[in-house]
């Protein structure tokens, strides 16, 4: 009996040896895997097919997505701040065109020089001038986005092709649902990019492109808490919303109440603007040599076609453009083919730093009727000189 006690006791020892082995192993598996975070604005969805695919292939590294503001402008700020201060935690960034030359002249962001192929031939724009600094490649480019107008294909049978229709529209519609262009002021950037655009088109000045700007808005009483018009008119209480083209998947959702009544117009622009996204990598980042077998996989036409269809962003790759499969998923695509190839970069008009603040300040003194469109004008003036 004894004996028998004897040898369960170490049978006992020998399987606790052996789950502390296992637990060992289990430790040493963990911690042979490199989890790679991505940090991207919060309206692109997780394209997890590609990541599903790309953890197949490389069992040794863990993607994981971050989500940053859906601002521009508070986006940039996180970015900065966080680059600035050589934090580490992120190892992936997806950035805007127009902050390469900051990042890259900051050293926030590697050149990926001899690291990912980039040939230039297959993008339907420049990529190479607006992810390049000084001869040397930084970000590499995986999707598009610009400004375009929804509107309700049950409630309107065509767009007007120049402003003044559509604002003759926007004015005098009768069929009850009201025509607002959602011009969005939740982000300053954004908007002044809007404005920007649309004097340019007509032409105007800036004191009188503010006041149809503040004319055709949902709400501007209190820009702090600004109407969302994205959602007013999934809920189908507008007919027409001007928004980025990513909105496409949103806005024709199982959620939508217009699901199916929704068409897509190009801006009456003579000079379209339209913003490239690519991926970056942290120059502090630890796992640099993971993020970069990520960029080279995500660079692969495949993958960027599975992007575009999933996210809805405008392909930066032009064979794209006749895609099935996207053209399925965002039949609009097609129909502003030609305004992206002849498209501007918003690097080209650009405010930071104090301009910025200035802009900033005078447009919300504008929106809450505290300053006239006249001076608030005339600063935009003096400050896009």
């Amino acid at each position: 009996m004894k004996k028998l006690l004897i040898l369960f006791l170490l049978a006992s020892v020998m399987l606790s040896m052996c789950s502390g082995c296992t637990v060992e192993k289990t430790v040493e598996s963990a911690q042979a895997v490199t989890v790679l975070k991505v940090i991207k604005p919060n309206y692109i969805s997780d394209f997890t097919q590609n990541i599903a695919e790309f953890n197949e292939a490389n069992p040794d590294i863990q993607v994981k997505f971050i989500d940053a503001p859906t601002s521009t402008e508070k986006r940039h700020q996180l970015y900065v701040s966080a680059l600035s201060g050589k934090d580490s935690s992120i190892d992936i960034y997806w950035i805007n065109d127009e902050w390469t030359k900051e990042f890259a002249e900051q050293k926030y962001i590697k050149a990926l020089d001899g690291e990912i192929l980039l040939d230039n031939s297959r993008y339907i724009i420049d990529a190479q001038e607006r992810f390049s600094v000084n001869d040397s490649f930084y970000a590499m480019p995986v999707g598009m986005d610009t400004d375009v107008i929804f509107y309700r294909s049950d409630k309107i049978h065509n767009v007007p092709e120049t402003w003044d229709g559509i604002i003759n529209l926007c004015r005098n519609s009768d069929f009850g649902l009201p025509i607002k262009l959602g011009l969005t002021t939740s982000d300053i950037q954004d908007m002044m990019y809007n404005i920007i655009e649309i004097k340019e088109a007509m032409g105007i000045s800036y004191a009188e492109t503010l006041n149809l700007y503040k004319e055709f808005i949902e709400e501007y009483k209190d820009i702090e808490n600004y109407t969302d018009t994205i959602a007013a008119f999934k809920i189908g209480s507008a007919a027409m919303l001007m928004g980025n083209s990513s909105l496409w998947k949103k806005l024709n959702g199982d959620t939508s109440a217009v699901k199916g009544n929704i068409m897509v117009a190009s801006l009456p622009n003579k000079n379209q603007f339209v913003r490239s996204y690519a991926l970056a990598i942290n120059s502090n980042s630890k796992n640099q040599e993971a993020a970069i077998r990520f960029l080279d996989f995500m660079n692969g036409k495949e993958q960027q076609r599975r992007l575009s269809r999933d996210t809805s962003l405008i392909p930066i790759i032009r064979e794209l453009y006749d895609d099935e499969m996207i053209l399925d998923a965002n039949p609009h695509v097609k129909g502003i083919k030609q305004s992206v190839q002849n498209s501007s970069s918003f690097a080209t008009v650009s405010i930071n730093g104090e301009n910025l603040k200035k802009l900033e300040e005078a447009l919300i003194k504008f929106f809450n009727n505290e300053e006239t469109s006249m001076n608030t004008g005339k600063i935009f003036e003096d400050l896009m000189q």
